[in-house]
């Protein structure tokens, strides 16, 4: 090997090598999106809501194809609209009475029963829109022979498809077959036949009926209410202005005389239904009347002054004191014997004598105590007010016995009348029985006669209505013309302006729906905050597209050529930010999510940034499916790391230089069984302990980490992690696995984000380090600064 250090350990492999170091923990990867977020990302969740900024983001990166979408339909909706023609409307107006508005069944007309005014109007509408009417309007029009409402057939000399397809089948089966054709064959030719004369019959019946025309009048024909009113608008729309207002004076000509029409035959059926409703209510009046007198004669009921039957009177009346006699033996028992409890002083009796003597009493008992206090009771005057009290208290005691005796006696009389009255009413009942059974079939004939005898009179008076109605001048129709059509002058449709706006409108809607379908199918990652978001690092790196015209080759060879360059300023921060501070011997293992990301071009730029820092730098590809280093430096003939690893080549047989690189490189060799079952981590530490005393950075190009499980090998036994994302090309959902792999230890990853196009990115507004790296590209494009390639 030339200008490279000579490796004496002379291991054999990863076996061979005494007391490797111990292995650094288990790799390990992004969970799920925000997991494992560093502490300075901590923080309140931010707004939901629209994010307009986005949204005029996506807008402004898509403005040509929208302009191009909105350009190219706009011009296809007007040429649209200037094919259309223009058309004319003419318009009638009718008044709905709906007093006069009759309806269907004669017994409802009779009987003066109006449907609500709502329901009429609408009932009007559909007369009005009838295929009777319409038919009618369509024959004295003639339309059927107008090009306009009944075109003629296309020319087409040639049958319909099935017979032609029955046809040239008859004929290929008979090519094929000869004369007489196979059964199946002959059932498919005959269907067909069945279907071709089924076909022949729907043609001929469509052509002589005139369906056709009435549905192209009713596609034209609007029919409403204006707003809350009794109005009707009829309204219809033609090519030629003149069609337009006969069609609607026809249709409103016919529907009015349909209507009137209807009126006189709902009229004469409903005075022909009176008459013989009336002539049958008389003989029932009259035959109810009859049997009335008969019942009542029979029974010997006689009427009272107020309709009803004296027996009937007589009893209620008694019924009546009855319970009067009983409210007053009742009152006057509970008195007496309220008197007798409390007869000792009478205070329950109303009379003036007992309240006279009461009083007297009281006097006397006031005055005795009064002078009871000054004198004994062998005073004179002493013993005359006793004498007096007791008198007075004698007095009282029988005037309280009269007045006791004479309620008792006022109860006991009350009670013999009541008595008397129940056995009166018992006599009533006993002797009225009779008359009050009879009483009630005449009462039901009754009601019966004067039901029958107001219904004639109803009848009778609605006859006369309906026979002064039946003249056409007392019987006007129940829609009348308030606005006869006219020919329109000017154009009623298209609006042309407006569907063109309405065009212009559709295609600008049309665009942003395709750009936002695009956007959401491509989901392409293009801003640092993605990645940070998704993967749940702190920083992202940005490695700037280098867009120097006319400069082709790898990264590593752009950074050499053009040191000064905004590309070469970014590689070196990424060295000096991240990758500078892995002591005297550091490893760096350098993967993407899936291929084409550019991890190998990556791999070597820091290889080549480091080597011009002054490290002794060594590259390893541990790609062993899909190498590149092999063949950008024709190495594929050489041993590389799976002979190592397989104990058939020694580290100074797989370490190579090349005139073209500042770095050494180890190629990945042949792709073995047994490469794959040994490699792993502890292989791994003893490689870079093997090349320690030699190279101060091992550079780990690794495969996909989505591809297989080989970069999270490498990646455990590395010092640091650049995960590589390219700009427009990586997608959220590729981020999105590798976050699924599992947790990140955020001590040693590093993100990284190529092939930036800086200029396409800060015109499309995208926010965050794009902006200022613009800002100074002046300051990077001094030509004078750049060395020559």
């Amino acid at each position: 090997m030339e200008n490279l250090p000579q490796i004496n350990h002379g291991g054999q492999g990863p076996g061979s090598h005494g007391g490797p170091p111990a292995p650094p923990p288990a790799p390990t990867w992004p969970t799920q999106v925000g997991h494992h977020v560093p502490r300075e990302f901590d923080g309140p969740a931010p707004a939901m809501g629209p994010d307009f900024r986005f949204i005029l983001r996506v807008l402004a990166a898509h403005k040509t194809l929208i302009v191009v979408i909105v350009l190219a339909l706009t011009a296809l909706s007007a040429f649209a609209v200037s094919l259309m023609k223009d058309k004319y409307t003419s318009e009638a107006l009718l008044l709905v009475d709906n007093r006069q508005v009759r309806v269907v069944r004669a017994e409802d007309q009779a009987l003066n029963s109006i449907t609500p005014e709502d329901g009429a109007i609408l009932s009007e509408i559909e007369i009005l829109k009838s295929t009777a009417v319409l038919s009618q309007a369509v024959a004295d029009l003639k339309l059927a022979t107008n090009q306009e409402f009944n075109p003629p057939a296309q020319a087409d000399e040639t049958k319909p498809f099935v017979e032609r397809a029955t046809a040239w089948t008859r004929e290929q089966a008979h090519a094929v077959f000869g004369p007489e054709l196979p059964g199946v064959v002959q059932a498919v030719l005959a269907h067909g036949d069945d279907m071709t004369k089924d076909t022949q019959l729907r043609e001929t019946r469509a052509a002589d009926s005139i369906d056709g025309v009435l549905d192209r009048v009713r596609r034209n024909l609007e029919v409403g209410i204006v707003g809350r009113s009794r109005v009707i608008q009829v309204r219809y729309t033609a090519r030629e202005p003149e069609i337009a207002q006969k069609v609607v004076d026809t249709v409103v000509r016919r529907y009015m005389e349909t209507r009137q029409q209807m009126d006189r035959d709902l009229s004469t059926s409903a005075v022909a239904w009176l008459e013989d409703r009336i002539a049958t209510l008389r003989r029932e009046v009259a035959e109810a009347d009859t049997k009335v007198d008969a019942v009542r004669f029979k029974a010997g009921l006689v009427k009272n002054g107020t309709n009803g039957l004296m027996a009937t009177t007589e009893l209620e009346q008694a019924r009546l004191r009855l319970a009067e006699a009983a409210a007053l033996r009742a009152r006057a028992v509970a008195q007496a014997q309220t008197l007798e409890r409390s007869s000792g002083n009478g205070g329950s009796l109303a009379s003036p004598v007992v309240a006279q003597l009461r009083a007297t009493v009281a006097s006397i008992s006031t005055e005795l105590a009064q002078l009871s206090r000054q004198y004994g009771p062998k005073h004179p005057r002493i013993q005359e007010l006793q004498a007096r009290l007791n008198e007075a208290n004698s007095s009282l005691q029988q005037e309280v016995r009269h007045e006791i005796a004479g309620v008792r006696e006022a109860a006991n009389v009350a009670i013999e009348q009541e008595n008397a009255l129940k056995g009166m009413i018992a006599k009533l009942e006993s002797g009225y029985q009779t008359m009050a059974e009879e009483a009630v079939p005449l009462r039901t004939l009754e009601a019966e006669a004067q039901a029958k005898r107001q219904l004639l009179d109803s009848l009778l008076g609605r006859l006369e209505e309906v026979q002064a109605q039946q003249d056409n001048r007392a019987f006007p129709t129940a829609v009348k013309l308030v606005s006869a059509p006219q020919v329109p002058h000017e154009p009623s449709g298209p609006f042309r302006l407006l569907l063109l706006l309405a065009g212009f409108v559709a295609s600008l809607a049309v665009a942003i729906f395709i750009v936002f379908g695009i956007e959401l199918f491509q989901r392409r990652i293009r801003t640092p905050d993605a990645v940070r978001r998704i993967l749940g690092v702190g920083t992202v790196h940005i490695v700037p597209h280098h867009s120097t015209r006319g400069t082709r080759g790898r990264l590593d060879q752009i950074f050499q050529n053009h040191p000064f360059s905004l590309f070469s300023e970014s590689m070196r921060a990424l060295f000096r930010n991240h990758l500078s501070d892995l002591g005297p011997v550091g490893s760096i293992a350098v993967t993407s999510a899936r291929p084409q990301d550019g991890k190998t071009s990556m791999s070597l730029a820091v290889a080549q940034v480091a080597a011009q820092a002054g490290r002794r730098v060594v590259v390893v590809d541990t790609d062993f499916r899909r190498s590149r280093i092999d063949g950008l430096f024709n190495l594929s003939a050489k041993k590389g790391l799976s002979d190592w690893i397989a104990g058939t080549a020694t580290l100074d047989e797989i370490v190579h230089s090349s005139d073209q690189a500042p770095y050494a490189m180890i190629p990945a060799g042949r792709l073995m069984p047994e490469t794959l079952d040994r490699f792993n981590v502890d292989g791994l530490i003893h490689l870079m302990a093997g090349l320690s005393p030699h190279f101060d950075l091992v550079v780990f190009d690794t495969a996909p980490a989505l591809a297989v499980s080989d970069a999270r090998i490498v990646c455990g036994a590395a010092s640091k992690v650049l995960f590589v994302s390219r700009w427009g090309h990586t997608t959220a959902s590729d981020l999105q696995a590798v976050a699924d792999l599992g947790p990140i230890d955020h001590s040693k990853f590093v993100a990284v984000m190529t092939d930036v196009n800086l200029k396409k990115a800060a015109s499309r507004g995208y926010q965050g380090p794009y902006n200022s790296y613009m800002a100074t590209r002046k300051y990077y494009g001094d030509t004078t600064l750049r060395t020559a390639p």
